[in-house]
């Protein structure tokens, strides 16, 4: 495949440089206007954070019963920064190939980026804005409030508008660069009586299509997993109580359909935090229990098995371990008594548990 110009291949490089100012510049921009708020609300996503009127926005949101925004409900924010380095890379590594296939990947590169990230924008508002709160101050029947990705959307008596910010402007402006390099250097090369190579080059499109998505994909959703993920005990904290996760026969984890995962050092803490409801039943995607008897093994808790036993040391006093296999519960039983459960119990032995606590 050809060559492309010096100054093409010079306007690519820059523009895989560019890329790195995501990491420091907003990447996209809400704004919402009301009747009560007539200079209105602002809201900026960068690659690891939010700014602007977050709070606000939140508090007016619970009214409706969405839940409130925070860097938390963000898994992407934790490794986002990372896929801006390696997409910047890849893309100067193809400008400096200096080929009408490397120029043509690198367009496709930044397509493929582009669609994910938008496509992950989606999914989030689509479940931030109908796994609504049931006991909301405001319910309004079959009412969803699902942001929109790009444009504008009137949501009740709210105008919002959705677009991109410096950084999304940079990644749009590059994608746009790349597209006219491509297709300048192929009208280039057929002015001058070469044509392009069809077949080689429509074999080169798709596998540098496949290729793009294989690596970018995990890259982007690598960190979404919603199967178990290892305790590092020792390490992570608690998310309820805070307190260090030390003991390998105990320990909980929830995890959501968007990849964030929470952990819990007694299944106390586990029980508390679903009942507090800061993950609403319908964003949970799995729920996770240790093995008593096998140390570090992580079980589903519809399909755990559970003993309540006053002798039983947890770490924050539920007195509950769990097991897969009955011969196990059953061997512990016999050794310090107490009474086998399910999951769906652990909520009343939990509050009784409390209860006598606070006497």
């Amino acid at each position: 495949m050809f060559k492309i110009t010096n100054i093409s291949r010079m306007l690519l490089a820059l523009g895989a440089l560019s890329l790195l100012i995501l990491l420091f510049v907003p990447i996209w921009y809400i704004y919402l206007t009301a009747p009560q708020y007539p200079e209105g609300l602002e809201m900026q996503i960068w690659h690891n954070t939010l700014t602007g009127d977050v709070k606000i926005i939140s508090a007016l949101n619970h009214y409706i019963g969405m839940r409130a925004i925070s860097v938390e409900m963000f898994p992407e924010f934790e490794y986002l920064g990372t896929v801006i380095k390696v997409v910047a890379g890849i893309c100067l590594v193809l400008a400096l190939i200096g080929r009408w296939w490397s120029a043509l990947l690198f367009w496709l590169v930044l397509a493929v980026a582009d669609s994910l990230a938008l496509y992950d924008f989606w999914r989030w508002g689509y479940d931030y804005g109908h796994n609504l709160n049931p006991t909301a101050p405001i319910i309004i029947p079959g009412m969803a409030y699902q942001p929109p990705v790009l444009g504008y959307k009137k949501l009740l008596n709210f105008e919002a508008w959705s677009l991109p910010d410096t950084g999304g402007w940079v990644l749009m402006i590059v994608t746009g660069l790349a597209l006219l390099v491509v297709a300048y250097e192929w009208w280039r090369h057929r002015k001058q009586g070469r044509p392009v190579e069809a077949v080689p080059a429509a074999k080169t499109a798709q596998s540098a299509g496949l290729a793009t998505v294989a690596v970018l994909l995990p890259l982007l959703f690598g960190q979404c997993s919603t199967g178990p993920q290892a305790i590092n005990y020792g390490i992570d904290n608690c998310d309820f109580c805070k307190m260090t996760l030390m003991d390998k026969h105990f320990g909980a984890e929830l995890i959501t359909k968007k990849g964030k995962v929470y952990k819990f050092d007694d299944l106390n803490c586990f029980v508390r935090f679903l009942q507090a409801g800061t993950v609403s039943e319908e964003a949970v995607a799995g729920r996770y229990c240790t093995d008593y008897a096998h140390a570090g093994v992580l079980l589903n808790v519809d399909k755990a098995l559970f003993l309540h036993s006053e002798k039983l040391k947890t770490p924050m006093a539920s007195g509950l371990a769990a097991f897969s296999r009955p011969e196990d519960l059953e061997a512990v039983q016999a050794r310090i008594g107490g009474t086998a459960a399910q999951w769906p119990e652990l909520p009343q032995v939990i509050g009784a548990n409390n209860d006598e606590a606070n006497k």
